[in-house]
């Protein structure tokens, strides 16, 4: 059934892509996804409470009673302290479950704050990364204005160790090489987008909805299937797609991301490369560096790390047939 729309949804898009902007597109999903959200919080009938357990910044457990998906972990930590608010990037649910700051409780838990300068920052700094490649695409859609249509794809999983966050993409600008002015000029339309300290939001949508939303990218409607025969070999079994909002961007992500755009630090659009790739053939491949706002790193340093950085990253590229590579 899905594949036989995929088909169809395929056929339509390739009718009407050519005649849509960026910006259109851009506002297309952002509608779906507002006009999705108050579709699921009109189908919660009744207000139930639940018992949250939190473990505040003096290691003391407090009890809340908020409301079932309603309740976020940033609501949690409104009723605790300012200070839990702006330093907290992740929530931890019940010891196990890593869980976006502005995502919905589902039930009555234990809840931990993670934040950048926990003893073991390992999950909350991969969260950073693949937020940063998150914004790479919101920055890569909208830089370009409606001059250039661009064709995002897809970014992988994030590897600190691999030095650079990237995201995948089409630009379709002819034998551009971007200078280091260009580059900077890119960057300093990310700082712009810190300054207005918006929230990552999620929302988990039907794969219906999904390929309604994503109809005018060939990439990530080739993808939606793939993500779904993922996560049933993974036993996940809601067979829901997971979506994030950031302004007016939306994008395909299984998530976590950081609490908001508040937490990003010096950040650096670090070089663009043309890779070869065997389903989408040659599309352009955009990296970055970054700190989060809570550390401090000497300009010296991050200089170095940026040099590193502006060296190809060798990801794997994207192919329906890379599990590893959906799994971002």
């Amino acid at each position: 059934m899905l594949s036989t729309r995929l088909i169809k949804a395929w056929s339509f898009t390739s009718r009407l892509v050519s005649t849509m902007t960026n910006t259109e597109i851009i506002q297309h999903r952002a509608r779906l996804f507002d006009e999705e959200k108050s579709r699921q919080l009109k189908e919660i009938e009744r207000i139930e409470k639940i018992e949250v357990i939190v473990e505040d910044q003096e290691n003391k457990q407090v009890k809340l009673i908020m409301n079932k998906d309603l309740s976020t972990p940033f609501n949690c930590a409104m009723h605790l302290s300012e200070i839990l608010c702006k330093r907290s990037a992740l929530a931890l649910v019940d010891g196990t479950s890593l869980w976006d700051m502005n995502y919905p409780l589902k039930n009555s838990c234990s809840l931990k704050f993670l934040h950048f300068k926990d003893e073991d920052p390992f999950n909350v700094n991969l969260a950073y990364w693949r937020s940063c490649s998150f914004i790479l695409g919101y920055l890569i859609e909208t830089a370009f204005k409606d001059k250039y249509f661009v064709d995002l794809c897809s970014f992988p999983p994030p590897d600190i160790k691999s030095g650079s966050f990237i995201y995948d993409a089409k630009l379709n600008i002819q034998n551009w090489k971007p200078s280091k002015e260009e580059l900077r000029c890119l960057s300093i339309m990310v700082s712009k987008l810190v300054a207005q300290k918006l929230q990552f939001e999620k929302l988990k949508i039907s794969p219906e909805i999904a390929m309604k939303m994503f109809k005018y990218n060939k990439f990530k409607l080739e993808q939606i299937p793939a993500i779904l025969s993922i996560q049933k070999s993974k036993s996940e079994s809601d067979n829901l797609i997971s979506v994030y909002k950031l302004g007016d961007y939306v994008d395909i992500s299984k998530g976590p991301m950081i609490s908001s755009t508040e937490m990003i630090g010096r950040f650096e659009v670090t070089n663009i490369f043309d890779i070869e790739t065997e389903n989408y053939g040659q599309i352009q491949r955009i990296q970055g560096i970054s700190i989060p706002a809570q550390l401090q790193l000497h300009y010296w340093t991050f200089n170095l790390l940026a040099e590193r950085a502006a060296k190809l990253n060798s990801a794997l590229k994207p192919t329906l047939l890379n599990q590893n590579r959906m799994s971002n």
